[in-house]
């Protein structure tokens, strides 16, 4: 059984509450973009310890063990520092913050690969609105960011999951293509290539190249549903 949980994002209203569904190949999808979204999102207790053991294929393998086709997840590199500490540090360093006044090596907003400000947020913004959706108070990160968009990969999955009808089934599935399509896959490759060069802990490197990996792969699967 799945259990679904949304963060990063909220609804307008009430809370979507947890949620338990039979595992099929929707779940699978939707357990996989929940877990990359802890992977790439700020570092928390959980998943430092996953790192720390190696943990972080086997949890993604078994949450994608029903995906319609097959995706690698890897050799996880282990991490360079043990400690929660250094862990947290390199990240911000990689990702966020960087080792100067010019910004991280490798950025996770989707804005920065567009060649500089535009309106790409805003029409990030404006596919989580249609869907009652809103970034979350309580989260720093931009609506753009990787994390908050794998979230919102996650919830059109899941809603894909919970619909009753195949017109509504239809419905999410459209609009995963389109957001995948126009906003998600985009720069996929560019940040492959660029968290490829970058200076830090193979584990980070692994962690992004990975999860765009996914993104691309996942992306040819919902166009796919779209063609047939």
């Amino acid at each position: 059984m799945f259990v679904y949980s949304l963060a990063g994002l909220k609804m307008d209203g009430e809370a979507l509450p947890d949620q338990e569904l039979e595992d099929n190949e929707t779940t699978a999808r939707t357990g996989v973009y929940q877990l990359l979204a802890r992977l790439v999102g700020s570092p928390d207790d959980e998943t430092h310890a996953w790192a720390s053991t190696g943990e972080w294929p086997a949890q993604l393998t078994d949450a994608a063990k029903l995906l319609p086709y097959a995706f690698d997840f890897g050799q996880q590199p282990p991490l360079d520092e043990p400690s929660r500490e250094a862990f947290e540090a390199e990240y911000l360093a990689a990702f966020e913050v960087g080792p100067g006044t010019g910004g991280p090596p490798v950025s996770l907003v989707s804005e920065h690969y567009n060649g500089g400000p535009s309106n790409n947020r805003e029409e990030v913004l404006r596919f989580y609105e249609y869907f009652g959706l809103s970034t979350s108070a309580e989260d720093p990160r931009p609506g753009d960011h990787l994390a908050t968009e794998l979230e919102f990969m996650k919830f059109l999955t899941f809603k894909e999951a919970v619909s009753s009808s195949p017109r509504l089934r239809a419905s999410f599935q459209r609009a995963q293509h389109d957001f995948l399509e126009r906003q998600l896959a985009p720069w996929m490759t560019r940040l492959k290539e660029k968290v490829a060069a970058a200076d830090t802990w193979p584990f980070w490197q692994w962690a992004a190249a990975t999860t765009a990996s996914f993104v691309l792969a996942d992306a040819e699967y919902a166009a796919s549903l779209q063609a047939g």
